[in-house]
């Protein structure tokens, strides 16, 4: 178990640099410059919302109603600053898959929040002319509340934000996954993975799962590159009577149905009778 775990982390440390799995080093910077927004705002916020409380004034405002959700987006906003100074890389910051379920949670909490202050509201008073409010002393109250309330509905839109872009990020991890268990396929084949055509790495990131097919069309690409013949033309042309699907099938346990697709797809000859790839068996 042990040796089957240390196998894995080499086959991910010696992985090949390939120019379609990269971070957007555009949005890690985005991300970055929004989340000290939200931190500068929340405590903004929190910082008017005691003034309101504490001062003295006559507004019937729901004011600790915010605390919760604007202490759960200092934390989390702050954790996710303390990772990535500890891992030196703006793009290796919290799994994103964390950053999906916890966004939603501030996005959505952020949004009730919203919802409560703007239903318990004093909106007649905070709607009232600046001379009635100056004459009841309450005009800096009244911005000191609308401000807060305008910083706290700016939150809920910039969580949003965030809980959108992780939900992007996972969906892209998954991809690149895929095409990570392209590469491990195919040097378990013996075959370097820089020979294979780009196209190839591009068709395998937007497939639902890498199957045999996908290994084996990507590895025929750089065969039949390397070994078109006349003779291997003979054989593909051979290669798709039922009698050698029904081979292909039984020898190399592909399930029948996909033997017509992946002989139509043009596999190599050679491939076909020499490769046998078993997805499941390589580290995820």
């Amino acid at each position: 178990m042990g040796d089957s775990k240390i196998k894995k982390k080499q086959y991910r440390k010696n992985l090949p640099d390939l120019p379609i799995v990269g971070n957007q080093k555009k949005w890690n910077i985005i991300k970055i410059v929004l989340r000290a927004l939200c931190l500068l705002l929340s405590i903004t916020d929190i910082a008017e919302l005691i003034a309101i409380e504490t001062g003295s004034n006559a507004l019937d405002y729901w004011a600790a109603v915010a605390y919760p959700v604007l202490a759960g987006i200092i934390l989390w906003d702050l954790i996710e600053f303390v990772v990535i100074i500890i891992r030196g890389s703006p793009s290796k910051g919290i799994h994103p898959g964390a950053h999906v379920g916890v966004e939603l949670i501030l996005w959505l909490g952020s949004a009730l929040t919203v919802a409560a202050q703007a239903i318990k509201a004093p909106w007649s008073e905070l709607g009232a002319s600046e001379w009635e409010l100056e004459e009841q002393e309450l005009l800096a109250w009244v911005r000191v509340t609308l401000t807060q309330f305008s910083f706290l509905s700016l939150l809920v839109f910039l969580r949003f934000i965030f809980f959108v872009r992780a939900c992007i990020e996972v969906d892209r991890r998954k991809k690149d996954r895929r095409l990570q268990q392209l590469v491990f396929a195919i040097r378990e084949q013996g075959r370097d993975p820089q020979d294979i055509p780009l196209a190839a790495f591009r068709a395998a990131r937007e497939q639902n799962h890498v199957g045999p097919s996908t290994v084996l069309r990507a590895i025929s690409h750089s065969t039949r590159r390397s070994t078109d013949t006349p003779e291997s033309l003979t054989a593909q042309q051979q290669s798709r009577t039922s009698a050698e699907e029904r081979d292909f099938a039984y020898k190399y346990n592909f399930p029948i149905v996909t033997v017509p697709e992946l002989l139509e797809s043009g596999i190599h000859p050679e491939d076909a009778r020499n490769q046998k790839v078993l997805i499941g068996a390589f580290p995820r």
